[in-house]
């Protein structure tokens, strides 16, 4: 018999337990999850994780934080966008081996690819960015038919939640736990699975269905016991159930990259903490690195901070390629940060890199050194 989420069963469950923040929302997490959970509970309030997202294989962002501070994040970022191509980029596999050769903490999101044309799959656009962007590339697809029995858009959702749970049953083989983020920026209209504008919460309403159908599902039905679930909904309006979530997170953008901004997001950190039940909060997206000082000094209590790939980290010159120098490194975009500020920040105590994570080991620190030194000479 095939399996379906029975939502209302789901939500009488859910509502029936009141929200534990100390308590991972997975009824039997692996051993090496519950560990992770531990030492993230530990280190809230006292530390905050470095954190990168990548997406090319170079992974040019660690030259830049290895040359500038002969150290590298502890949290990396990965994207589970490549699940439709038969030949990505090798994202989850790139995780994989950097969790087991050097210990970091690995955190995957999902942009979602879905057709503009559910009669025409073959030819027609996939896109996460939904129509009301000004993207080239976007879709149409509907986000209530998504979450509708019997129709096409439905089908579809299904068989790419059973795709990723596949991508990330990868991870529980290899007991790495994940901390995983589907499903964010809810609160933006730029995304299909996103908020749409006077609708009268249909779209709201549709994408926490969508969520508690993935929760279910991965759960229950894949029996997937590795994953601590960051909910990036960022709006009241967008809110699940906080048993369905463990840590909550913002991505912060401020003025579209226009002025540096290394504040500790005070504002958006006590908002996103007045209605999320206790839960730890992570900058799960950022376009600056807030200074280690002021987070202390405002008592924000970010778990970990995430900027996004490529211009982010190194300059993008004119013809929008990396830029290198005479040693072929890529130079780090000074519109992010100013000279010495990522040493200043990564060897202050507040913040812990890789090397800092008490799991590090030897092995690790040679592993490395030999990957540091092959890709970038250093």
């Amino acid at each position: 018999m095939e399996y379906k989420t029975d939502i209302n069963a789901l939500l009488k469950q859910l509502s029936a337990k009141a929200p534990d923040p100390d308590t991972l929302v997975c009824s039997d997490p692996s051993e090496n999850t519950k560990k992770l959970w531990a030492y993230l509970k530990s280190i809230y309030g006292k530390n905050i994780l470095t954190g990168q997202q990548y997406l090319q294989s170079a992974e040019l962002e660690d030259a830049v934080y290895y040359r500038e501070t002969g150290r590298l994040p502890a949290v990396r970022g990965y994207d589970m966008m490549d699940i439709d191509k038969k030949k990505g980029d090798g994202q989850v596999e790139r995780a994989i081996k950097w969790a087991k050769e050097t210990g970091c903490i690995i955190t995957m999101c999902w942009h979602w690819y879905a057709p503009d044309d559910m009669n025409d799959l073959e030819n027609c656009v996939w896109s996460f960015y939904y129509k009301t962007t000004n993207y080239d590339r976007k879709t149409s697809f509907d986000l209530l038919k998504a979450v509708t029995e019997g129709t096409a858009e439905y089908a579809f959702a299904i068989s790419r939640i059973d795709m990723i749970a596949e991508e990330l049953k990868k991870f529980q083989r290899e007991d790495i736990p994940v901390l995983w983020r589907p499903l964010h920026e809810a609160a933006g209209n730029w995304f299909w699975w996103g908020k749409r504008d006077n609708d009268n919460g249909e779209s709201a309403a549709a994408y926490k269905k969508l969520w508690y159908i993935i929760f279910d599902r991965l759960n229950n039905y894949h029996k997937l016991n590795n994953l601590i679930w960051v909910w990036n909904g960022q709006s009241p309006e967008m809110a699940v159930d906080p048993n369905t979530y463990d840590i909550c997170g913002e991505d912060i953008y401020p003025e579209l990259y226009h002025s540096q901004d290394h504040t500790s997001q005070l504002t958006r950190y006590k908002e996103v903490t007045s209605y999320t039940h206790g839960k730890m909060a992570a900058l799960s997206e950022c376009c600056f690195l807030p200074d280690p000082d002021i987070l202390q000094i405002d008592k924000v209590k970010w778990l970990w901070w995430l900027p996004w790939w490529g211009r982010f980290v190194y300059a993008i010159g004119e013809d929008h390629r990396p830029v290198f120098d005479e040693k072929g490194l890529p130079v780090y975009n000074p519109q992010q940060f100013t000279k010495g500020m990522l040493k200043s920040y990564f060897d202050n105590d507040y913040c812990l890199t890789l090397d800092k994570l008490p799991w590090y080991t030897e092995q690790n620190e040679k592993y490395v050194k030999e990957i540091m030194k092959e890709r970038f000479g250093l």
